[in-house]
């Protein structure tokens, strides 16, 4: 009941942001045309206003009337509230696409999308730990066999790559993030932890690229120099958000980025191959030469 709620109030705040004011008539007759509303049931007026009042009540989005002559037309009167949210903002970037794709069903043969490995299961109750402030118990194993088990405190959970992440306080003034996908056994316990006041998940992340964060290393200024059809495509989708273009001309766009240079990160600009080019500072570029000559003794040297 509570998802199908969800679901609504999402269907509504999307139909408002796209269609702008609108009549009740016109927004009970696009509930009629919904793929959410799969036993075509009709809006009722009184459902419309509830679902309002919640919309407001849960989500900070007033969705308010303004009377004419004789038309009574409704709307979102603060967008921001949307866009101030990532949260909201990527719940709803997330239905409407759901929606434009099961009302596509038909087709379905013809899209082709991405899998997010198994851990997704794992969500929910950290989700509730995190609710609830209380610890999880966890039972883990990495990709090298190492394993660890034992009660951590989670402070938030991160997506990144298609991988789900939870990072965790396992010790005083210790973190450590665990992918979702290599949890053996998880369950919350009763056991309640007092979640740090200072402590702001985005800030943790702001200064990395990725999952890879509070491993030291200092914020270094990055300049990097990219070729072909590479500044169109860090244009369109920055690669942090520190990103600033700072030169371009005919040949290659130079950038300037604000991070930390972590594992991550530098697997992200290996990813662009010969396209880009590390340009500061030296230490960084050093590091990318070096494993580009790895790579490189990899090819020369392989035995039959």
């Amino acid at each position: 009941m509570v998802e199908l709620l969800l679901k609504r109030y999402l269907w509504l705040i999307d139909t408002l942001k796209r269609g702008g004011e609108m009549t009740y008539d016109e927004i009970a007759d696009r509930w009629c045309k919904s793929s959410v509303n799969d036993n075509g049931s009709k809006l009722s007026k009184r459902t419309f206003y509830n679902h309002c009042q919640a919309v407001a009540r849960h989500f900070g989005i007033d969705i308010e009337c303004r009377r004419g002559r004789g038309l009574n037309l409704y709307s979102i009167t603060n967008p921001e509230a949307i866009e101030e949210n990532s949260l909201t903002k990527w719940a709803l970037d997330s239905f409407s696409l759901g929606e434009l794709l099961l009302g596509n069903a038909s087709i379905a043969d013809k899209i082709l999308l991405e899998d997010i490995p198994s851990g997704r299961e794992w969500l929910e109750p950290i989700l509730q730990a995190l609710q609830n402030d209380r610890q999880i118990q966890i039972e883990y194993e990495n990709f090298f066999g190492v394993r660890f088990t034992g009660k951590v405190c989670p402070l938030c959970v991160k997506l990144f790559k298609r991988r789900w992440y939870v990072l965790c306080e396992v010790g005083k003034d210790r973190k450590r993030i665990f992918s979702l996908d290599r949890v053996k056994k998880l369950a919350v316990t009763n056991n309640s932890f007092t979640y740090p006041r200072d402590f702001v998940p985005a800030d943790y992340f702001r200064d990395v690229f990725g999952i890879v964060a509070g491993t030291g290393g200092n914020v270094e200024n990055i300049v990097i120099r990219t070729y072909d059809e590479l500044p169109g495509y860090l244009r369109s989708l920055p690669m942090h958000h520190s990103q600033r273009e700072i030169k371009s001309n005919k040949d290659y766009t130079d950038f300037s980025l604000r991070l930390r240079p972590s594992f991550d990160f530098i697997q992200e600009l290996l990813l662009h191959r010969d396209q880009l080019e590390v340009l500061s500072p030296q230490s960084l570029r050093d590091q990318i030469a070096a494993v580009i000559l790895k790579m490189k003794n990899h090819y020369e040297c392989r035995d039959e």
